[in-house]
């Protein structure tokens, strides 16, 4: 709430002065950026509540002997589910699960939910549905989805190697007795309406249709499948970002540079205000390079507590699935979420910063 507070001072600001008119806010804004955001939103809670993303995860995990083998399939998964449903709602499906799958095996659960974050991350950077900035980029730069995959593929391709040789430094492999865990229960009406506004979203990302059917589609969906959750769902993004169009267009009429690069002003700027709003306020300067700015705020979602959305969330997310299952949460999962998150802003940082110079 409060980012949306202070990007909404700004923008009334910049109209009241004149440094943009309304009618450049009316261009600066783009109404398709948001109703894809809004359908997306909607789409992935339908889904959700439909049950079958628990089920998927049961499915891919379920086969696995050991610990080792077990914490690489959840690690993977999440930063595979990420590229498609956005990290956050990731957390919300994978980290429960895990919590329930740790009181009937031995493997750290503490450690393989750092990780599940870590990647939900630098993995779901990878296509433009990854993240709120990635979409938000996206759009900017007018790139087609195989230019944004192609250009983010070796920056999560060098965090992958590193989240899997994670999985190996942090402990040993033990065997893992297989159990059930139960699901919630499934509404296959829920799955094909979320399904159907999810395709929707694609065919917008893909350049396919506009972004309008798919925003009706979802309110539709959304008011006869959701009811009294959709007042749930967290739409404060599309006021950030409907207010940050105007700001953006507002500091493209001051004439100055950043200091430093905006690879490393991103990372820096991602690790105080988190890499969403660092993004809104880079991209002025950014002046195309894109690839830059990626990379950068990608690599600052790592680091502190507030780097990235995703991480409060996963944090939050975390202690509340523990309290409510009893389970023997570590109190230093706090300190061990930012050791590891430190460790990993290091090695994403140097990734990119090798692959920028190579280009």
């Amino acid at each position: 709430m409060l980012l949306e507070i202070i990007a909404g001072a700004l923008a009334a600001l910049f109209l009241l002065t004149g440094r943009v008119t309304p009618r450049a806010a009316m261009h600066a804004v783009d109404l398709d950026l948001l109703l894809v955001l809004f359908a997306l939103l909607v789409a992935v809670e339908i889904l959700r509540a439909s049950g079958y993303l628990d089920l998927v995860v049961k499915e891919s995990v379920g086969r696995f002997r050991t610990t080792r083998s077990f914490g690489i399939a959840l690690v993977a998964f999440s930063g595979l589910l990420a590229t498609l449903v956005t990290n956050d709602v990731t957390l919300f499906v994978v980290i429960p699960f895990t919590v329930i799958a740790s009181r009937f095996s031995d493997f750290d659960v503490e450690d393989a939910v750092i990780l599940e974050i870590v990647a939900s991350n630098l993995i779901g950077c990878l296509t433009p549905l990854g993240n709120p900035q990635n979409l938000f980029v996206y759009h900017r730069s007018g790139w087609s989805p195989a230019v944004f995959v192609s250009t983010m593929l070796p920056f999560t391709g060098w965090c992958a190697a590193g989240l899997l040789a994670a999985i190996f430094l942090l402990g040993p492999s033990h065997a893992m007795r297989r159990n059930e865990v139960a699901l919630p229960p499934r509404n296959g009406y829920a799955a094909a309406a979320g399904a159907g506004c999810f395709l929707l979203v694609l065919l917008e990302v893909g350049r396919v249709l506009d972004a309008w059917p798919a925003a009706v589609a979802a309110a539709l969906a959304g008011a006869f499948v959701l009811r009294r959750r959709m007042a749930k769902i967290d739409f404060s993004i599309i006021p950030l970002f409907f207010f940050a169009f105007i700001v953006v267009e507002g500091m493209r009429s001051f004439a100055f540079d950043l200091p430093g690069s905006v690879y490393f002003s991103a990372i820096a700027l991602s690790q105080a205000i988190s890499n969403v709003p660092a993004t809104i306020l880079l991209t002025p300067f950014a002046k195309g390079e894109w690839r830059e700015l990626l990379y950068g705020v990608s690599a600052g979602g790592c680091g502190t507590i507030i780097a990235s959305l995703a991480n409060l969330l996963g944090w939050r997310i975390y202690t509340r699935e523990s309290r409510q299952r009893e389970s023997d949460r570590d109190p230093r999962f706090f300190r061990r979420l930012t050791a590891i998150n430190v460790a990993f802003l290091a090695w994403a940082a140097l990734g990119g910063w090798l692959l920028l110079k190579a280009q």
